[in-house]
């Protein structure tokens, strides 16, 4: 009887502890933002396009004037979202964008914030490891890694 009892409280916390698990959400692809598709205009470089977007997802093998950037999510609920935008190339300009999905609809990636110090650094300043504005003695580009 008492081994019974130890069974079925040992098959009870197991089963509790398989509930546990913990699912994150599946973030793939290149991040696409409203703020980045709005900022997209016919006759941009691509170049441009690239400091914007960044690189794309996939290039096509065959015709090197189109572009491709898709962004899937799947939450930890089972969720998917998918995103995508196509830019067309006509030589070195942007001719034409398509888009997909529910462009509007807000990722859920945490970037993370920068200290309110790295606002308040100006011109030849640099935010040490610390948060604390540091100048460059040189006046250029300071070495954010000091």
């Amino acid at each position: 009887m008492q081994n019974t009892l130890k069974l079925i409280v040992f098959s009870f916390m197991i089963s509790l502890l398989a509930a546990c698990v913990y699912k994150r959400d599946l973030p793939q692809g290149n991040l696409i933002t409203p703020d980045m598709v709005s900022q997209l205009q016919p006759g941009m470089s691509r170049q441009q396009v690239v400091q914007i977007m960044g690189s794309p997802l996939m290039y096509n093998a065959f015709d090197d004037s189109l572009w491709n950037y898709v962004y899937r999510l799947k939450d930890a609920d089972d969720n998917i979202t998918e995103k995508q935008v196509s830019l067309v190339f006509n030589g070195n300009q942007l001719a034409d964008i398509q888009t997909s999905g529910d462009i509007d609809a807000s990722p859920r990636v945490d970037l993370g914030e920068a200290p309110a110090s790295a606002a308040a650094a100006g011109p030849g300043e640099v935010v040490s490891p610390m948060g604390q504005p540091t100048s460059n003695p040189e006046g250029g580009a300071a070495d954010p890694t000091l």
